[in-house]
């Protein structure tokens, strides 16, 4: 098999115990990592991520990031980047099948870059995870930052875990978008209202009391949970 194997507990460069990981999302919350940047080692970059490297790319340099991405090329970082902030492994956001001729294709157009990336299958343990969205959902999870939440909750557990830039679409993101989703602001706050992502990512923090999760977010839908702490 050409994918990596990623049957272990955790991701390969996150072995052993990880007390405090974050994931970068593309919310305009993420502009409060200015203040946290010093809380955490390692992290997740999630989708298309190259503007915002751009932007907040200097809180980043010298830490342990893994691309968290879904199965399209269109999401692949400039092999600039890679080189530039040593990303050498890539999550994607859904299992390994053959049929799957754009996450194939998507394989081959990281290994084209010649800098050694390890492309990462999502573990079958996380597919469990569609059960309760619609059939179209049943080997993709219909929201890439939310899986990299589930992925850091159920396969990493950190003590702490930090998320910049889940707004749920209440605000802009941060930097304008200029690839990956096709679909505007309001079809995809209309696309997380249908399916109910808010309420499922609070129930999953929920089921997680062991992890605190330190949210940094303009969301003002948030309960009080007592594992998670809104800066």
């Amino acid at each position: 098999m050409f994918f990596k194997k990623n049957n272990s507990r955790e991701c390969d460069n996150f072995s052993g115990k990880v007390e405090d990981f974050a994931i970068l999302l593309k919310g305009a919350s993420l502009d409060k990592l200015a203040s946290y940047d010093k809380r955490f080692n390692k992290c997740f970059i999630v989708s298309d991520y190259n503007d915002e490297l751009e932007s907040i790319g200097t809180f980043l340099e010298g830490k342990d990031i893994v691309h968290f991405t879904n199965r399209s090329k269109q999401s692949t970082l400039s092999k600039e980047n890679y080189i530039k902030y040593k990303i050498r492994n890539i999550q994607t956001g859904q299992v390994f099948r053959w049929k799957h001729y754009r996450l194939i294709e998507t394989y081959f157009h990281y290994k084209s870059m010649a800098i050694g990336l390890n492309v990462f299958p999502l573990p079958e343990i996380l597919l469990n995870s569609h059960l309760s969205m619609p059939h179209e959902y049943h080997l993709k999870f219909p929201n890439t930052g939310i899986l990299s939440i589930i992925y850091a909750l159920k396969i990493i557990q950190p003590k702490v875990l930090w998320v910049f830039g889940l707004d749920f679409y209440a605000k802009p993101y941060m930097v304008n978008q200029t690839q990956g989703t096709s679909l505007s602001l309001e079809q995809q706050s209309d696309k997380l209202d249908r399916l109910n992502l808010p309420e499922f990512v609070i129930e999953l923090i929920k089921d997680h009391p062991k992890a605190k999760v330190m949210m940094a977010s303009y969301y003002d839908g948030w309960p009080t949970l007592n594992n998670m702490t809104l800066v």
